[in-house]
């Protein structure tokens, strides 16, 4: 004798390309803007033990990542690197915690790549590309997903 198994079909359905019901759609021009602009970048408080201070990092901004990634791409090569373009990272990714201001500016590019301690300036530029999700281990997490 056949055994048959009943499908419960009560359950939801997955959601098509693991978007959720939660979405938001806006029949209102201004309204899709304003939630747009009231959006964050993701940041996160990093110690820096070599400073002796926390920096507050932030995922990049279009102009700011456009700006790394010219950089750190090799023409000859076809590969991007982005250890070519740390301070880059630096100057557009890090931010005073209490002013909320950025730290770096272009004229600490040589203070930044020669003059302070690589484990900081590595440290923060990592934690930045994380946060801006563009390491490859973060681009195959998205793609999973």
């Amino acid at each position: 004798m056949q055994q048959t198994t009943e499908l419960d079909t009560t359950q939801e359905a997955a959601p098509q390309n693991g978007h959720s019901d939660t979405w938001q759609t806006f029949d209102d021009d201004s309204a899709f803007l304003s939630h747009i602009l009231s959006k964050k970048c993701a940041e996160k408080l990093i110690e820096v033990p070599e400073w002796s201070a926390k920096v507050m990092c932030r995922a990049l901004n279009a102009e700011g990542r456009i700006e790394v990634q010219i950089q750190a791409y090799d023409e000859m090569t076809k590969r991007t690197d982005f250890r070519k373009a740390f301070y880059l990272v630096l100057i557009h990714g890090c931010y005073n915690p209490t002013t909320g201001n950025r730290i770096f500016n272009e004229s600490h590019r040589d203070i930044l790549m020669r003059q302070q301690d690589g484990s900081a300036v590595e440290l923060l530029a990592m934690t930045i590309l994380r946060l801006s999700r563009m390491l490859p281990d973060d681009t195959e997490r998205a793609k999973k997903n």
